[in-house]
């Protein structure tokens, strides 16, 4: 009995180990998590084949292709621009220049600005005192002048009136201004009837206020009773 009573005894603690033993496995895959299924990263497309016709064709592209595209690429510049210098009355004529100042007289001269040439009529062979209407002495001095000025197309022709400081208040000039102007526009009306052409000349009346000698005797205001014709270049 006593032996059968430990048998009985040892499995029933058998058993309840093996209970207790079932209950901790159970418990403990409880707790652990769930590992989460791994995704695999989508692998890369597979390189498309290069043709070789295509790199034949890209490699043999014509130079003109080849600019267009360097074209694109760089932006353009516009040129530099070099000043051109040019000699002063290229087709002046010189020889008749010099025939004039070689005959040099108080009527009618050249008389040089910076390389510029001014062709000065006196008022002895233009113009009667106080008036405007061309004498015939000028004519001759006048078509002189066309000769030189004619064909530099390239430049205007200012006419330039000048008077001295003597008062004058007259119907036809009020004052000097007129005078001037008046006589200008005389001798560019004469010139534009010699083959000048009219849209190249130019009428200044300037008075009394640019003397080329001081008023101060009768022989200086005779000089400053002028009519100078010179050259602009055209722009």
């Amino acid at each position: 009995m006593w032996s059968l009573a430990d048998l009985m005894t040892l499995l029933l603690v058998f058993f309840v180990l093996l209970y207790a033993n079932t209950l901790s496995q159970s418990q403990a895959a409880i707790e652990k998590p769930t590992p989460l299924p791994q995704i695999s990263e989508p692998s890369p497309p597979p390189p498309l084949p290069i043709s070789k016709k295509s790199v034949a064709e890209e490699n043999s592209a014509e130079p003109a292709e080849v600019e267009a595209i360097a074209d694109l690429q760089e932006p353009t510049r516009p040129p530099v621009l070099q000043p051109v210098e040019q000699e002063p009355f290229d087709n002046l004529n010189k020889e008749k220049i010099k025939e004039i100042e070689e005959n040099f007289s108080s009527d009618f001269y050249v008389r040089w600005e910076e390389k510029e040439p001014v062709f000065v009529l006196g008022e002895s062979i233009s113009f009667n005192s106080g008036d405007a209407t061309l004498l015939r002495g000028s004519q001759t001095a006048l078509e002189r002048i066309v000769e030189i000025v004619q064909p530099l197309e390239d430049y205007q022709i200012v006419v330039s009136g000048h008077t001295d400081n003597a008062v004058i208040c007259t119907p036809i000039f009020p004052s000097n201004w007129e005078l001037s102007a008046a006589r200008a526009a005389s001798v560019a009306k004469f010139l534009a009837s010699k083959g000048i052409e009219p849209k190249r000349l130019v009428i200044q009346g300037r008075s009394k206020y640019h003397p080329l000698v001081a008023n101060s005797s009768k022989e200086n205001r005779r000089i400053n009773r002028r009519v100078e014709v010179s050259l602009l270049r055209d722009q």
